[in-house]
């Protein structure tokens, strides 16, 4: 595990671009696409200034969402929307490389997941998913994706892609990727900033750590925390 520290956001949202477009162009040579993972949040704003500067072949690009919320893809709190807003969308990624939710199935949460799983096949066939980046977030809850403290989920181990119905944070309906597909990712890269993560972040990164953030730790792959000042103060 690497920890990077950074002066501001704009300094580390650079640093996280320049990470995934070095994936993105090891991945494409070595393997003709790069597939990867991500949330939403602050996440894509924070690296999209950055990867639209790059010199990155999109059209290997193979995107799924670490977690969605079940809305509908043009809704507010979709993952999707942002990121297709903030970065796919100016980069001219082939919408067909893109891979959402369908909204419209009922009842929401457990049919996206069936219907998610599915997409990933396509992808990845039926071996376990592995990504060559997922980029996550964490909330001041120590929570990634939709995995939250304390829930059942976290000990999930048959399902790549789970339903959730009741999400502490709003909406309830959401799908996420399981734990066992992010920890067989060739690389996972967290961003966190702000005071907010400064209290759950030393407990997060403490060895053995039952946080779901803490508990993504990569079987054979790199995991790299890019953090700001003001997250980063109370580690030793």
């Amino acid at each position: 595990m690497t920890v990077q520290i950074f002066a501001n956001i704009d300094d580390l949202g650079r640093a996280a671009a320049e990470l995934t477009a070095r994936l993105s162009a090891e991945a494409s040579a070595a393997r003709g696409i790069f597939t990867v993972a991500m949330s939403g949040g602050s996440l894509p704003k924070l690296i999209a200034p950055g990867l639209l500067a790059a010199n990155i072949d999109w059209s290997s690009w193979r995107v799924f969402f670490a977690d969605e919320r079940c809305v509908p893809l043009d809704h507010p709190d979709s993952n999707y929307r942002l990121a297709l807003e903030l970065l796919f969308g100016p980069a001219n990624l082939p919408t067909e490389h893109i891979f959402p939710i369908n909204p419209t199935l009922s009842p929401a949460a457990a049919a996206a997941a069936d219907d998610y799983q599915t997409k990933l096949r396509q992808v990845f066939g039926d071996a376990l998913p592995r990504f060559d980046l997922i980029l996550l977030g964490m909330g001041e809850d120590g929570h990634t994706a939709s995995l939250f403290p304390g829930h059942l989920l976290l000990s999930e181990t048959t399902r790549n892609v789970a339903p959730i119905f009741n999400s502490p944070k709003p909406p309830p309906e959401r799908i996420t990727l399981t734990l066992p597909v992010l920890n067989a990712a060739r690389h996972v890269a967290f961003v966190a900033a702000g005071a907010g993560k400064a209290d759950v972040l030393p407990q997060v990164l403490a060895p053995g750590s039952a946080l779901p953030a803490g508990l993504v730790q990569p079987a054979s792959g790199q995991l790299t925390w890019f953090v700001d000042e003001a997250a980063a103060r109370r580690l030793g």
